[in-house]
């Protein structure tokens, strides 16, 4: 039988969350208050990926935040958040391109219902500045009486002078709380970017500390500036004995009772492979010293007193000092007081209240039960001592929310030191959800070593210029592929120039024309002059007539060069079916028309340029495989140096200057072992950034490219750098040509092949793992019997029903 008093029970002893809340109103662009009459500021902390930081670097941002933590004195309470949750859908867009955006949904649902699932990690900092309250004791109402009677008088008889009065102190004191913050982001601008929150983005971040289901967290805005409590409290908390429950989340609270024998910088970095939702929340508050200094004292001339007890004296019978017996754990104490004494007056640190709290939270109890001890081996690693909340649980859950201090009973003294090496200051990189350069959606996603999505772009700032280096076998040909495909987002001109064939299936599932350049094999004929005789184009024919010169062994003088020029606009003048390369030759002097003959008429390469038609024409997706050509060097010069000038004038159409242009190099050593190429490359590479172009150049290994003597100026203008898997490398070498640290280069050596890749910028370097579902193996696969077997599916069925047509075979 149900008793009416039990359940009546339960209702007389729930109420609010929100009144166990502390912050209340927003009250200007950054800063809330308080119901105690605090101020409290949010920040965003992007976070340094360490992953291919050596010791010093670490250090050294370490040391930044400690220097920049001066800033706030005993006034002020800094809260650091670690958090931690599962990936909800990842952001896409749709495309009209049916390709693209098969991709695109196979990609996000493969990312969003992998094993292990994906996690976002985030470091957020909270501030409280407690220097201004309305209400104060005795003594400062006094003192203010003293100072100032008159408008103490005037206070106390009218509520309206006491209200302007409150004012004015608030804003005195936001002024300063964001001075402070100012000041404190400005410090550690060059080493950890942070971003004060305005007060909606803060909310929504508070809201996630009272929330933990998604919709709930990230749904709602601020919608009014006051009772901020009350608008961020949308779950049902239930207290149990040994957890909480909020909604459908169980919920563990551990909290910091020892902490680490020594400490280093980033000395729980551990904690991001936790597989687990969580929230780690630390706690500092400066203290003053010389409130310390006294503390230590007392503490010091205590154990010293303990050294040599009277009872010991008593037993010992003499009143020889060597004779009686001392405690050796009270000296140690009294020395170890001693050290801290030296830390505040010699070295010029100080001591704070520090506390770190740990709320795991999951649906299923047996999974995060797991989670705990997995949470207690990272703390016992070092030697902290971690307790888990029973009795204290409520308390130690609210003491996580930033001005409920008064909840928080588990505090230890710490050195400045000792906390930035425990400060929240690093996390995975996540890359950037849109390019800031085209204002669009991100390119593609890569997963992390962290099991964290990392939202690949192709440009760094504004330069889309990008070198991949691998052994064979390493997945060159895959990444490509890859790459190319997400490309097609941004609906580029895209040009392939490819030896081997390994674009072929890729330019014909975008409908480009990939076109075979061979001296039997060829589905175009060229005539140069089919250009129009803009400036632009006779000086190419001048350049290109020159090299055909030179090719076909001749030199050419100052003068030579100077009739040479000033005939090639004589050409246009003849009717356009004379307007070709042997007309050129038969005006030209002896000569210069000598080594022209085997490029015309019945010449040895006269089929290939004396032309009365040029049919060579530049789809939107263009490739062009010049691997019949690898037995003809002469020939190969010229001809590329025609095709880059012809993909060249789209490149510089100003109708196209808003039109994304990507031109792909593979096999780049090969190409770049001819100097006309080198220097168009060399060139294209610093000017095409004004144009919003990218060159994509792909090879197997740095020594090739090394054959090129480009590889300087190429590494100085391609800052994003994709290396994959190659045990073999000089590690020394590798450090000097590509400028990398040792950690970067042995990294290098111990990636995954077909599976890791190692993206480095001037700014960052980090792992990245290209891990694919069947349907993406036969999107990006690039070998000849997956070629040939995607070809007659897709021609059959079409991109999207051949995709799982060849899913369900691979199966099988």
């Amino acid at each position: 039988m149900i008793r009416p008093a039990r359940v009546l029970k339960d209702y007389q002893e729930s109420g609010a969350l929100n009144a166990l809340i502390n912050f209340h109103a927003a009250i200007g662009p950054n800063a809330f208050v308080t119901k105690s009459g605090d101020l409290l500021a949010v920040l965003a902390v992007a976070g340094i990926d360490d992953e291919c930081l050596d010791t010093a670097d670490i250090e050294q941002i370490t040391h930044r935040f400690q220097m920049a933590l001066s800033v706030f004195n005993d006034k002020f309470r800094v809260y650091q958040y670690l958090l931690k949750r599962d990936q909800p859908n990842l952001p896409r867009r749709d495309y009209d391109n049916p390709v693209v955006q098969a991709a695109v949904r196979n990609r996000a649902e493969y990312l969003t219902h992998c094993s292990p699932p994906l996690h976002t990690i985030e470091i957020y900092w909270a501030v409280v500045y407690e220097g201004w309250r309305p209400r104060r004791s005795l003594k400062d109402q006094f003192r203010s009486w003293v100072m100032k009677p008159k408008a103490s008088i005037k206070q106390m008889v009218s509520t309206d002078q006491t209200i302007e009065s409150l004012k004015q102190q608030l804003e005195l004191a936001e002024q300063l709380f964001m001075n402070r913050l100012s000041a404190f982001v400005i410090q550690l601008r060059d080493a950890v970017p942070v971003e004060i929150l305005d007060t909606d983005h803060a909310y929504r971040f508070l809201r996630r500390l009272l929330n933990y289901t998604p919709y709930k967290a990230e749904t709602v805005g601020l919608n009014y500036d006051r009772f901020v409590d009350f608008q961020a409290c949308d779950s049902l908390l239930e207290c149990h004995r040994d957890h909480l429950r909020l909604d459908n989340h169980f919920v563990q609270v551990l909290t910091l009772e020892e902490p680490p024998a020594q400490t280093f910088a980033h000395i729980f970095r551990s904690l991001e492979d936790i597989p687990a939702s969580f929230i780690i929340a630390s706690e500092w508050k400066r203290q003053n010293s010389w409130k310390i200094r006294q503390v230590i004292q007392s503490k010091r001339r205590h154990f010293h007193n303990m050294k040599t007890r009277v009872s010991a004296q008593a037993a010992s019978g003499t009143d020889r000092p060597g004779d009686v017996l001392v405690d050796d754990g009270a000296v140690a104490n009294v020395s170890d007081l001693g050290a801290c004494l030296r830390e505040l007056e010699v070295e010029g640190n100080y001591f704070g209240e520090f506390s770190v709290t740990v709320v795991l939270y999951d649906e299923e109890r047996s999974k995060l039960r797991r989670s705990v001890a997995e949470v207690y081996k990272v703390f016992a690693t070092h030697g902290a001592q971690l307790t888990e909340e029973s009795y204290n649980l409520l308390n130690a859950w609210l003491a996580v929310i930033p001005g409920n201090s008064t909840y928080n009973v588990r505090r230890l003294w710490l050195l400045n030191t000792n906390y930035a090496d425990l400060a929240f200051l690093f996390r995975p990189s996540a890359g950037a959800l849109v390019n800031s350069h085209l204002g669009t959606e991100y390119l593609a996603v890569f997963e992390t070593n962290q099991h964290t999505p990392y939202f690949f772009n192709l440009h760094h700032l504004d330069i889309g210029h990008l070198l991949a280096l691998g052994m064979t076998g390493a997945g060159k040909s895959f990444l490509m592929n890859f790459l190319l495909t997400y490309l097609q987002k941004y609906d580029p001109l895209t040009f392939i120039f490819d030896l081997g064939g390994s674009y072929g299936p890729i330019t014909q599932m975008f409908q480009g024309t990939y076109v075979p350049v061979g001296m039997e094999s060829r589905s175009f004929s060229i005539n140069p002059f089919c250009l129009p005789p803009t400036p632009e184009n006779l000086h190419f024919l001048f350049s290109f007539v020159k090299l055909l010169i030179e090719c076909g062994g001749g030199s050419l003088t100052s003068q030579d060069e100077g009739d040479l020029y000033e005939q090639i606009p004589n050409v246009y003048e003849l009717e356009p079916d004379q307007r070709r390369l042997g007309t050129l030759a038969q005006i030209l002097s002896r000569k210069l028309a000598q080594p022209l003959a085997k490029w015309v008429g019945d010449g040895q390469y006269g089929r290939l340029f004396d032309n009365v038609v040029d049919n060579l024409t530049l789809s939107r997706f263009q490739a062009c495989d010049f691997e019949g050509m690898k037995n003809y060097p002469q020939v190969i010069e010229p001809l590329l140096f025609y095709v880059l000038h012809r993909a060249s004038a789209a490149v510089t159409d100003p109708k196209l200057a808003t039109t994304l242009k990507v031109f792909v190099i593979d096999e780049a050593w090969r190409f770049l072992q001819h100097p006309t190429t080198k220097a168009y490359v060399v060139e294209a590479m610093k000017t095409w950034r004004k144009r919003n172009a990218a060159m994509i150049l792909a090879t197997q290994s740095s020594d090739d490219l090394l054959k090129s003597e480009t590889l300087r100026v190429i590494v100085e203008s391609c800052p994003t750098q994709l290396f994959l898997a190659n045990p073999g490398i000089d590690v020394a070498a590798y450090q000097e040509l590509f400028h990398l640290n040792q950690i970067q280069a042995e990294t290098i050596s111990r990636l995954i092949p077909k599976r890791q890749i190692l993206l480095k910028r001037p700014d960052m370097a980090k792992v990245l793992n290209l891990n694919v579902d069947r349907k993406g193996y036969w999107l990006y696969s690039n070998n000849p019997h997956d070629n040939e077997k995607k070809r007659s599916i897709f021609e059959r069925h079409g991109i999207e029903k051949g995709l799982e047509i060849l899913a369900k075979e691979s199966l099988s």
